[in-house]
């Protein structure tokens, strides 16, 4: 660490410091750069925009003591958003931490399909397993006003933060959050318009090979058994008990499953299917 008297004194210097630190660190200037400006904004509690309008002024002590730890954190590959404490996700602010997965935007698409599916209708009841942090749940409970939702997690830790992710979006009386696995916290004679899930889809050899970053992230959010299919037979197995008549399941993949998940769906009797591609257009959600 610098010293004191060798230490930045402004913004703009404490900037330049951080992307010469994490380049050296092998990351992009344009990463280093963009990362820079996210984790000092953190510190001064400002958006990027503000910041950058501000980098002349004076560095205070204190904020260049939390600037280095954040940005020594991140050069050892710490998840840049933990250190954020926010991931945005469908135009919404999410709390996230180290106890749930952060939420990739490849997940908006199974919510904008969902969407699709539900914007002309009423009374809507929703399912979603293994919620996580919430943001499938806490997106479909803001952007349909007539719905409610039921959201279940294996972890106690993801069930709070997802509860606490409800409340700042003004949307916790329409979701009801379940503590159990998939379907068995649900109550016998439960139905719902649709059941939709980003269940943990790595195979053992993709868990094996992770960026540090990613290997940082809950296993139990990413692991889905030796062929990274577990979790899909034990939805495909069920979802019809929970299901109304003319209901709809969405599930995300990884972007290789299609072939084997609709395999596992059409063992169950599900059909017809229809697969989703991302914005990138890779296949990403199976739709019945």
């Amino acid at each position: 660490m610098l010293n004191s008297k060798h230490r930045p004194r402004t913004g703009k210097e404490a900037l330049q410091w951080a992307v010469s630190f994490l380049g050296a660190k092998g990351f992009t200037h344009e990463e280093a750069r963009e990362e820079a400006q996210l984790l000092l904004a953190k510190v001064y509690q400002k958006e990027v925009w503000h910041l950058l309008l501000d980098l002349q002024e004076s560095l205070a002590e204190s904020v260049w003591q939390e600037y280095v730890c954040f940005v020594k954190k991140r050069s050892s590959f710490f998840p840049l958003h933990y250190l954020l404490e926010e991931k945005e996700f469908m135009s919404l602010p999410f709390k996230v931490s180290p106890a749930v997965l952060i939420p990739r935007w490849d997940t908006e698409t199974l919510v904008e399909e969902a969407l699709k599916l539900l914007r002309e209708k009423e009374n809507l009841r929703i399912l979603d397993l293994g919620t996580g942090s919430g943001v499938i749940a806490v997106s479909l409970a803001y952007y349909l006003p007539d719905a409610s939702v039921v959201a279940t997690d294996i972890s106690a830790q993801a069930i709070e933060v997802a509860r606490e992710n409800a409340e700042t979006l003004a949307v916790a009386e329409k979701i009801q959050f379940l503590l159990g696995n998939l379907f068995a916290p649900l109550p016998p004679g439960e139905k719902f318009d649709i059941i939709v899930s980003n269940p943990p889809y790595l195979d053992a050899e993709e868990m094996q090979s992770l960026p540090p970053d990613i290997r940082q992230e809950p296993a139990i959010a990413l692991a889905g058994g030796q062929d990274g299919l577990v979790y899909y037979r034990g939805i495909a197995a069920k979802a019809r008990d929970y299901l109304v008549p003319g209901g709809n399941l969405l599930l995300e993949i990884g972007w290789q499953q299609a072939v084997s998940v609709v395999e596992i769906l059409q063992n169950y009797g599900w059909g017809p299917l229809r697969i989703v591609r991302d914005l990138g257009g890779r296949d990403r959600v199976v739709v019945y």
